[in-house]
């Protein structure tokens, strides 16, 4: 329940703070009927309460206070009103119980407040309980928090009726029965604790779409290193992206202090780790596709090109189980990404999403020589910059998507080992086979609540979020609960301003030991199979079979793997897990790749002009060459009239260069044969070898050659008549004499 409240949740803090009138506690009754909900809430459009205790754990001679946060969305203001709190008169027996409706038998907490909610906007209020106030709880347990609001009549003579609920962790779980709130009887001793496996992912935020710049990498690395250190404390597994290690190893001697140490630290680490899928892309959509293999990236040049690196540098051993660079299913397998990090050119793509730019660095496109002929170091190859030999074969699916399809796909390239959420089996065991895989199985219930904790926009929702985690956590170790593994969200860890907060928070939870995840014991599960949304997929495919007719341009590049490697690196970010959410908005996302797509096809064309003039027999026609694609060209252009009307005396122009999205100007001398018409001349753009042809086109050209003659004519007369003049004027000069000018 408070996960959906969270969700409904928007961003952004109106902040008013209300003064709480606190009441004495009152005995056990059960709570007053809610009045209905407003009318216009039942489809979510309706105004929410959310509420968040400020501390999910209240220990010894603690006050308590709550975060309430009232959204609007509507457009008529809220009429303030009175909020009051309640708490269930005991604890809840187990983690079900979270999920029920509140309990009826609740204590009265406290009364305030709150004035009126503007239309389309929120308020936040404090609400505080003095520990001196605090109802008479005797056992140590979870609590369920139940905040009711009523509104005024307000002008409409209309009531808003709202309720919320929360939950906190009164003392430790397992605390002796019939403690008090202020005995001194902690509950870390008599509580029989939980030993909690985590996976912590290292990824990349989502507005980067192929590799960092260096900039990105000094913004990066300090959120990096301070989760490592967090995740070394808590005995965790690494999910790591391998463009995380590739966009550090890309810039060679030339990548930042920091990254380059925080490259080693990780590489030093004893952890167990294991790499995701390229961008983490999703092998369950791509077992979905029917792909044969997984896609890698087939060329990560575009970027290193900017790195420094030695004469020649050995070449590590790959990793087992790291998929080969080909294609799935052929080069049709692959397509674009939604908003791509394009890293030549800059250019933003997609709503908020920024591009690795090279024009960060202080350039923009290609190095290499404009006359075609390339001058640039031995860059690394693909194995050196993504190895990682100490990694696990695993893998690790999008939650709740994997079927027998995507074992095998996995299993096929080398995976044995695949992370799967509980929804996706059945069976209690966090670790177990199926279909000759080992498969480690994460909480859904409490990866929810961790990514609440950290994705939420306002600090009421990562507090309800962090409520809601401790409050499973502190029931499964009263219940006694085997080992759990918990996997942090990777989106989540992705954009937060603090990824390492859910793990400061996992640490001061004392009713909880780390183990790593070779210590979770088997247990017998069978796979429930999951699947991928089918409109999802479809657009997919749609930009899977776009990928070969956007490499085939590179053919017109100084260095056409650049465009391949780019576009791959773009499709392996669109198959991303955080996409296969259903709130993720992905045919937004993927709308803003087909834009870019289209924008890439447009390769190097000549821009068509709608009036071209020819008023001489003979002139320099401008011809306007256009290159769309984010790495410089180098083309070769012909020239051929459209009709015996025009000559053209040069007809073909070797090795035109063509800088990144860019346009450059062709002068091409022709010669009219006739003096007045319509005729054109036929461009055609190719490859510097020739083939293939990229675009062909004519150009229309109107020839008014004869305006020429009549002009020739016209100041031929003026000039004639000129100097006749002036000798007439001479002469009448000299025959009127001396005196004869007045």
């Amino acid at each position: 329940m408070r996960a959906a409240l969270a969700a409904l949740l928007a961003l952004g803090i109106i902040g008013t703070s209300a003064s709480p009138a606190l009441a004495r506690p009152a005995a056990a009754v059960p709570a007053p009927a809610p009045a209905p909900a407003q009318e216009e809430g039942t489809d979510g459009s309706g105004p929410v309460l959310v509420l968040a205790p400020r501390e999910s754990v209240i220990r010894e001679n603690t006050d308590l206070a709550f975060e309430v946060l009232l959204r609007n969305p509507g457009e008529d203001p809220v009429p303030g009103g009175r909020l009051e709190l309640r708490i269930s008169a005991a604890p809840l027996r187990d983690a079900a119980a979270l999920d029920a409706a509140p309990p009826s038998a609740t204590l009265r907490l406290a009364e305030s407040t709150l004035g009126e909610t503007a239309a389309e906007g929120e308020q936040l209020a404090t609400v505080s309980v003095p520990q001196a106030e605090l109802p008479p709880l005797s056992d140590a347990g979870v609590y369920v928090v139940e905040g009711s609001f009523v509104s005024d009549a307000g002008d409409a003579g209309k009531e808003v009726s709202l309720s919320g609920t929360t939950s906190l962790v009164w003392r430790s779980p397992g605390a002796a029965a019939g403690g008090t709130a202020g005995s001194g009887e902690g509950a870390s001793a008599a509580s029989p604790g939980l030993r909690l496996a985590v996976i912590v992912p290292i990824v990349l935020p989502s507005e980067i779409r192929t590799l960092p710049t260096r900039r990105q990498l000094e913004e990066i690395v300090p959120a990096w290193d301070e989760l490592l250190t967090r995740a070394r404390a808590q005995e965790a597994t690494l999910a790591i992206d391998p463009r995380v290690i590739a966009g550090i190893r890309a810039y060679g001697a030339d990548v930042p202090e920091s990254a380059s140490r925080f490259l080693t630290r990780l590489e030093q680490s004893t952890l167990p780790s294991f790499l995701l899928q390229f961008a983490d892309a999703d092998p369950a959509a791509q077992a979905a596709l029917g792909y044969t293999s997984l896609l890698a990236p087939s060329s990560l040049d575009f970027v290193s090109r900017f790195g420094d690196f030695e004469p020649s540098t050995p070449s590590p051993t790959p990793r087992s189980g790291t998929p080969k660079p080909e294609d799935a299913n052929g080069s049709e397998a692959a397509g674009g990404s939604s908003a791509s990090d394009d890293a030549a050119s800059g250019a933003q793509e997609g709503s908020g999403s920024t591009d690795a730019t090279p024009g960060e660095e202080g350039e923009k496109g290609d190095d290499d020589a404009q006359d075609g002929t390339p001058s640039r170091p031995q860059l690394p190859s693909l194995d050196e910059l993504l190895s990682w030999p100490q990694g696990l074969a695993a893998a690790w699916p999008a939650n709740g998507a994997v079927d027998s399809e995507t074992l095998a796909l996995l299993r096929d390239s080398g995976l044995s080992t695949v992370v799967l959420g509980s929804g996706n089996v059945e069976g209690s065991a966090s670790r177990g086979r199926i279909e000759r895989s080992e498969a480690l199985v994460t909480d859904d219930a409490l990866g929810a609540a961790a990514r609440a904790a950290l994705a939420g926009a306002t600090e009421p929702e990562r507090a309800a979020g962090a409520a809601e985690l401790s409050s499973r956590l502190a029931l499964a170790a009263s219940g006694g609960s085997d080992p759990v593994l918990l996997g942090l969200d990777r989106g989540a860890v992705a954009d937060a301003s603090e990824p390492a907060a859910v793990l400061d928070l996992l640490a001061s939870l004392d009713w909880l030991s780390p183990a790593p995840v070779s210590a979770l014991p088997e247990g017998d599960i069978e796979l429930r199979a999951g699947g991928t949304d089918e409109s999802r997929l479809e657009l997919l495919r749609a930009a899977a079979a776009r990928e070969s007719s956007i490499t085939e341009l590179g053919a017109v590049l100084v260095h056409p793997e650049y465009l391949s490697g780019y576009q791959r690196a773009r499709l392996l970010d669109l198959f991303a897990t955080r996409y296969a959410d259903a709130e993720a908005e992905f045919e937004t996302v993927a709308a803003q790749f087909r834009e870019r797509d289209s924008e890439l096809l447009g390769g190097v064309r000549v821009i068509s002009t709608e009036h071209t003039q020819l008023v001489g027999s003979s002139t320099r026609l401008p011809v306007q060459l256009r290159n769309a694609l984010p790495f410089d060209a180098l083309v070769t252009v012909e020239v051929a009239p459209s009709s015996a009307a025009l000559a053209v005396e040069e007809r073909r122009f070797a090795d035109v260069a063509v800088a990144a999205e860019s346009n450059d100007r062709l002068l091409v001398p022709v010669r009219s044969r006739v003096s007045s018409g319509e005729s054109g001349i036929v461009v055609t753009v190719s490859a510097a070898s020739g083939d293939p042809t990229v675009f062909t086109s004519t150009l229309p050209v109107t020839i008014r050659s004869s305006f020429e003659t009549i002009a020739l004519w016209v100041l031929g007369v003026l000039a004639a008549l000129l100097l006749g003049f002036g000798t007439w004027r001479s002469v009448r000069r000299r025959a009127a004499g001396p005196g004869g000018a007045e």
